[in-house]
């Protein structure tokens, strides 16, 4: 008879039993909902710290790739590993008990910042572990939701959360419950979710853009700049005087900080963007972040990368109507419930989020890529850069190839010393996690000047929107498939077959279903299908991929701008 050992979750206290089986099998055959996803130890989902108690390794294969993200002395995988003893786990960054986003909180206080801004204090019941820049919905007592960017940093503030809120005619909140709160009152939130959040990259100078109460998403993420020792200048643009209602700090701030300048910025003179090109920012080398109306974001974002900026460097988030989309909850409860079930911690805002975010990290990475790097020097770059931009795991391992590799699949082996040439072709295929959603993004890049390279990666992204258009027309998850195929032939490309799409979802996506898109014979629903498309020259070994999260036009597949609703 082989030994049982209990093995306790900290801080949750929560039991199970394992015997000799793998302690991620033990886990799921318990009902607990640990973060997994490959299985094979590569991808680094079910890394825990282990607190108490012994355990050995599973043996390795020669084949079998390293983890992403490298491993403590105190650091295991679950999918990797066996019990020796009763133990003790911490799985940072997840908890068995709070499934949900939604917390409660009560109002700490209420005050007028101006004649129609408020300033609403909320003290949660539970510690809330906020990024900079992130935002709260707030649960309405009609199923519906309003949300509203964390205008302070909570954990240098006692755990409280400020948010500035513009009173709207005839808002079903800021009209309607904001007026009769009371100090003690309980209000139902959800998150915090959102990708506009501070980026982690050294002491570059930074650029703020905020109008109206987006300066209230800015206010974090210029508070955090204040603690480095960057340039930092901020942009506030609003319609009169009062608009400025947090002129006093931020006039006090720059008298404190001599490397921070602001600028108010009156809609009836000039816009926040053209002012900020007037000024002489080393605009190649800045980190800007945008909070406010769309039409500001939208012409912000193209005069700045017009005067150099990266375009994963231009940050934003856009501000719009209540009611300006489908709710979340409709979208959900047109998805399948079997094919297509979702964790309870599932939130389009979550998803957009993540899906940003993996845009964003994607193009960071791809500009680190530099000739004469080796493939194990740029996984090794992705797996860094994936972690100072917040990546708390990757739910399947990074893959970057270089020239022949890019036929391959990423279950066949690569030359981790192939180097990237002068003219070279290269993929990069990510699987991050942020805050508990999963991103799933990829994309191919040339160097240099090469027909048939240009020629393949043009066919690739053809296919793909190709593919996604016939989704959008009714197509099966099958169909899709066939209609890339034929695609990728009439261009003079092979598709990749074995690549066939997949599930996507809150973390572990695994849980709910690990069906192939390919095999599917329903319409995908949206925000929960990943189309993946490679493919491959009939003779030469030249290849590209390409994926995205199938979303519909409402919501282009590169360069998104989130969109909060109040």
């Amino acid at each position: 008879m082989h030994d049982r050992h209990v093995i306790e979750l900290s801080p949750s206290g929560k039991r199970f039993e394992a015997a000799e089986g793998l302690l991620l099998d033990a886990m799921l055959a318990s009902g607990l909902s640990v973060p997994f996803s490959c299985r094979r130890g590569a991808c680094g989902s079910c890394k825990v710290k282990v607190v108490a108690g012994q355990y050995r390794a599973k043996q390795r294969s020669d084949d079998t790739p390293a983890p992403c993200y490298p491993l403590a002395a105190n650091e295991m995988l679950l999918c990797q590993s066996h019990a020796c003893s009763d133990m003790r786990l911490e799985i940072p960054g997840w908890s068995v008990d709070t499934p949900t986003l939604q917390i409660s909180a009560h109002v700490l206080s209420k005050r007028a910042l101006s004649v129609d801004i408020t300033e609403l204090v909320l003290q949660p019941t539970q510690p809330l572990e906020v990024r900079a820049g992130q935002y709260l919905r707030f649960c309405l007592a009609n199923g519906d939701s309003r949300c509203f960017s964390i205008a302070n940093l909570p954990a240098q503030d006692q755990g409280r959360l400020v948010f500035h809120i513009r009173t709207l005619s005839g808002g079903l909140f800021t009209a309607g419950t904001l007026p009769s709160l009371q100090v003690g009152d309980a209000l139902q939130l959800e998150g915090p979710v959102g990708a506009c959040t501070w980026q982690h990259e050294g002491e570059r100078p930074v650029v703020l853009f905020a109008t109206g109460t987006g300066y209230a998403g800015i206010k974090p993420l210029l508070l955090t700049a204040l603690s480095g020792t960057a340039q930092v200048t901020l942009y506030w643009g609003g319609s009169a005087q009062a608009d400025f209602y947090d002129s006093a700090f931020l006039d006090q701030a720059s008298q404190a900080h001599p490397r921070f300048r602001w600028h108010r910025v009156l809609s009836a003179q000039a816009r926040v963007q053209q002012v900020a090109l007037t000024h002489a920012h080393p605009w190649a080398d800045t980190q800007v972040y945008a909070c406010g109306n769309p039409a500001m974001i939208s012409q912000a974002r193209a005069l700045c990368l017009a005067a150099g900026v990266q375009a994963h460097r231009f940050v934003a988030e856009a501000f719009v109507p209540s009611g300006a989309s489908v709710p979340a909850t409709a979208m959900l409860d047109t998805l399948d419930p079997v094919l297509e079930k979702v964790g309870p911690r599932y939130s389009l805002d979550g998803m957009l989020a993540a899906r940003e975010q993996s845009v964003r990290a994607l193009a960071a990475i791809a500009s680190q890529l530099k000739v004469g790097m080796t493939t194990a020097e740029a996984l090794h770059m992705a797996g860094q850069t994936l972690q100072a931009m917040g990546a708390s795991h990757t739910w399947h391992p990074t893959y970057i190839r270089f020239g022949d590799d890019t036929i391959r699949t990423p279950r066949q082996g690569i030359d981790l010393q192939r180097r990237l040439r002068a003219t070279d072709i290269a993929v990069v295929d990510l699987g991050p996690v942020w805050d508990g959603y999963e991103g799933d993004y990829g994309d191919t890049f040339v160097f240099g000047e090469h027909p048939l390279y240009q020629a393949c990666v043009t066919a690739l992204h053809e296919v793909f929107e190709e593919t996604r258009q016939a989704w959008c027309d009714g197509l099966t998850g099958r169909e899709l498939y066939d209609v890339a195929e034929r695609s990728a032939l009439a261009k003079g490309w092979q598709l990749e077959r074995n690549l066939a799409g997949h599930r996507i979802a809150d973390f572990p996506h695994a849980l709910f279903g690990q069906d192939k898109l390919a095999d599917l014979d329903i319409v995908p629903s949206e925000m929960v299908w990943v189309l993946e498309i490679q493919l491959c020259h009939p003779t030469e070994p030249v290849g590209a991929f390409f994926e995205d999260i199938l979303v519909g036009q409402a919501r282009p597949a590169k360069s998104v701008v989130l969109q909060k609703h109040q």
